[in-house]
């Protein structure tokens, strides 16, 4: 802007003369002259006619004083509305409107009643064809020339959110219903993804789940569980039973879908969007019994689909288990390590269901602690970068969120801490790792958190965890930036 040098002397008396900005904003065509009034206030300071609006900027801090040619003098904040290589406005500025709370970007509107773009102001001020063009094009500009796609912005702006929000978001800890309230300090503290219940529920879980939901503010938190039927069904009590997946398999697939829905349906209804199932091990073995719909690899892909489409369709995010199959497993990994079969074979026979979720695009996948020596080596599943990384993200292809099983099952907690645990996990690829406990949480928070500062786990992995919790959660995380609470809990910075 060529009077950038004369706007910045005069910010603070534009700041000062909130009704003569707030007018200009709201005007239809810009003031010939100011009141006199207004000439008292700022004194022998003239108001520039090229200013239009002082736009509050994101989060809160600082202003954006918004000139009729359309360029930005920024006050009191770092933050630049990333403009890219745009043409120059070529019609008046008539005012500037917010974005969303937290986005990186302002709405402005021409004389001619057109809107236009600046920066990402965020999707939620205009729907369907209100929408004007350009509505992310300076963010979006920015990401391609870094070589990402469109649909990768947020992940841009992950890495503006406090440390300790990236933390957080990776950890989700069990609890029953009567600790609920416990988890207000830990959603407020370290930030904590959601909760995987554990127990059973009373009809008033409904109520205290839309509490902890107010009280998280913008970031959701994912309520879990495990619904799968017969013998593992937290939430029997206020739900319909639902039968084993050994009986399910006898019905016709049209009916399990169906069930599927309408029981995700009333999940809900109570607050639950997550559901970790259904199970896709091949075969009764040790731990998972009547959990199996069959032994039959495509009875189970079949018999798996039918609940996944049943289940999104419903509204919850299903979460297939345990990766990479559990079914024909040496022991129960609740009570010591499990070794399951050869690779080749893993290939033949456990993996034909999960490469069917996969290829849904609908799922969620948990990684269990199954050891595959030609894979893994003596490693659990859930804490190898080859499982992971490796056969999951690279070999099938899974770009979505990834979960752990519960990380105090004695197949980890027999041999390393949860502090070791969950560093390693991270490490080895996994987005959300589920603790036993509520009071795991500050110990693998700080885990983390250390590792990333030492150089055990590079910040990018953290960043990269973060985004597919929040992309599960349907959050934009520009949305976000400004906007959410970050304690830092150490000296130090990344």
């Amino acid at each position: 802007m060529a009077r950038h040098s004369r706007l910045q002397k005069k910010a603070k008396s534009f700041l000062c003369a909130v009704a003569i900005t707030a007018a200009a904003a709201a005007a239809p065509t810009f003031p010939k002259e100011s009141t006199a009034e207004a000439e008292e206030t700022i004194e022998t300071v003239a108001p520039d006619p090229t200013v239009v609006a002082v736009v509050e900027g994101p989060g809160g801090i600082g202003y954006w004083i918004v000139a009729a040619d359309g360029s930005i003098e920024i006050i009191g904040t770092s933050i630049v509305p990333p403009l890219g290589d745009r043409e120059p406005i070529m019609d008046r500025v008539r005012t500037a409107y917010a974005g969303a709370p937290g986005a990186l970007g302002i709405w402005l509107e021409l004389a001619d009643g057109t809107k236009l773009a600046v920066g990402d102001p965020g999707p939620r001020i205009f729907t369907g064809n209100d929408r004007p063009p350009g509505w992310l094009f300076g963010l979006a500009l920015k990401q391609l020339m870094k070589g990402r796609w469109i649909d990768e912005i947020d992940r841009g702006c992950v890495t503006e959110l406090p440390r300790a929000v990236r933390i957080g978001q990776l950890l989700l800890p069990t609890m029953t219903e009567s600790q609920f309230g416990a988890a207000i300090e830990e959603s407020r503290d370290h930030q904590i993804a959601g909760i995987l219940l554990s127990g059973g529920a009373t009809p008033w879980i409904g109520r205290r789940i839309n509490e902890l939901q107010d009280f998280a503010g913008r970031i959701p938190l994912l309520m879990a569980a495990d619904e799968e039927g017969g013998r593992v069904q937290r939430l029997h009590h206020v739900l319909p039973n639902l039968p084993s997946a050994a009986r399910q398999v006898n019905e016709r697939l049209e009916l399990v879908a169906q069930r599927a829905e309408r029981h995700a349906t009333q999940m809900l209804e109570f607050g639950f969007d997550v559901n970790f199932a259904p199970v896709l091990d091949v075969g009764a073995g040790p731990g998972i019994g009547d959990r199996s719909f069959s032994n039959d690899p495509s009875l189970v892909a079949d018999y798996g689909m039918a609940t996944i489409e049943g289940l999104s369709d419903g509204g919850v995010l299903p979460v297939v288990k345990h990766f990479p199959g559990h079914g024909s497993a040496s022991a129960d990994s609740h009570l010591g390590r499990s070794v399951g079969p050869p690779l080749a074979q893993l290939r033949e026979n456990d993996l034909v269901p999960f490469k069917e979720a996969i290829s849904s695009r609908k799922v969620a996948v948990m990684v269990g602690h199954i050891e595959i020596p030609d894979l893994t080596g003596d490693l659990p599943a859930s804490l190898s970068r080859a499982a992971i990384d490796g056969l999951l993200r690279n070999d099938l292809g899974f770009n979505g969120l990834v979960v752990t099983d519960a990380l105090n099952m004695r197949a980890i907690s027999d041999r390393w801490t949860v502090e070791e645990a969950v560093v390693m996990s991270l490490e080895a690829g996994a987005d959300l790792m589920v603790l036993g406990t509520l009071a795991e949480v500050g110990a693998a928070f700080d885990a983390i958190d250390r590792a990333v500062h030492q150089g055990e786990v590079p910040v990018d992995r953290v960043d990269e965890a973060a985004t597919h919790v929040l992309r599960a959660k349907k959050v934009n995380a520009c949305t976000l930036v400004g906007r959410v609470r970050g304690v830092f809990n150490t000296v130090y910075d990344w």
